[in-house]
C-alpha cells in the first residue's frame, strides 16, 4: 500500500514541473458487451435484440496531470445505471499519451489498472458470474490490471474541449462517453494545448 502512495505522490509532484492539468466530465451512453453469454437474457435497456448493446446512462469524472508535453497521469471514477438496471461504476488510474494533434483535433490513448464494481446479483435468478467477480458485502468487484481508453478531443475554446471517449466500463465491456474537458491554466502561462501552441 505504501508503494502505491509513493508512486502517486511521484506522478503528482512530477506533474508540477509541467503544471498543465485538466478536469473532464463525460456522459456515458451506449455500452457493448461482446463477451457476454449466459447473462444476455437479463440485460435491460437493449439496443439490439440479444442485448450485446445496451444503454447505460452514467457519469465519468477525470483529472489529468501532465508529466511531459504529450504524457499525462489520469485518475477517473464513474457511476452508472448498468445493463441490469442496478448501480455500478469503476475507478481507474492510467498514463495517457497524445498520439496525434492536428489543428483543433487531438487523439489520446491510455493504459493502467482499474477496479470495476457493481451491485450484488448473486441472488438474481439466472445470473451467472461469467467475469469471476469477487464479493464484498452487497458489492461485486473485479480488478483489471490492464485497462485502457481511447479519446478524441475537439478544441472549442482556449480552456474547453469536446471529449468523446471509448471506456473500459466493465471487466468485459466497452462504453461510449461524450462530454467536456476543462483546462486548468498553468500559473506560469506555459503549456497551453490550444491550436496555436507549439
Amino acid at each position: 500500500m505504501k508503494t502505491h502512495i509513493l508512486i502517486l505522490v511521484f506522478f503528482l509532484s512530477a506533474g508540477s514541473v509541467f503544471s498543465q492539468s485538466s478536469l473532464s466530465v463525460r456522459l456515458l451512453t451506449i455500452s457493448a458487451h461482446p463477451f457476454a453469454k449466459q447473462n444476455l437474457p437479463l440485460h435491460q435497456n437493449k439496443i439490439d435484440n440479444k442485448g450485446y448493446f445496451t444503454f447505460e446512462p452514467g457519469l465519468i469524472f477525470s483529472y489529468d496531470r501532465f508529466i511531459a508535453k504529450k504524457l499525462s497521469f489520469r485518475i477517473s471514477t464513474s457511476v452508472m445505471n448498468d445493463r441490469y438496471n442496478t448501480l455500478a461504476g469503476y475507478s481507474q488510474i492510467m498514463l495517457k499519451y497524445k498520439v496525434l494533434k492536428y489543428y483543433k483535433h487531438s487523439f489520446y490513448i491510455g493504459f493502467g489498472p482499474a477496479i470495476h464494481y457493481e451491485t450484488d446479483k448473486t441472488g438474481t435468478e439466472g445470473w451467472v458470474n461469467e467475469a469471476n467477480y469477487k464479493q464484498s458485502g452487497n458489492t461485486l468487484y473485479k480488478v483489471s490490471w490492464l485497462s485502457g481508453m481511447a479519446e478524441y478531443n475537439y478544441y472549442l475554446t482556449k480552456k474547453i474541449d469536446l471529449a468523446v471517449t471509448l471506456n473500459h466500463t466493465h471487466s468485459r465491456s466497452l462504453g461510449l462517453s461524450i462530454g467536456v474537458r476543462f483546462d486548468i491554466p498553468d500559473p506560469n502561462g506555459k503549456g497551453c494545448d490550444c491550436p496555436s501552441f507549439r
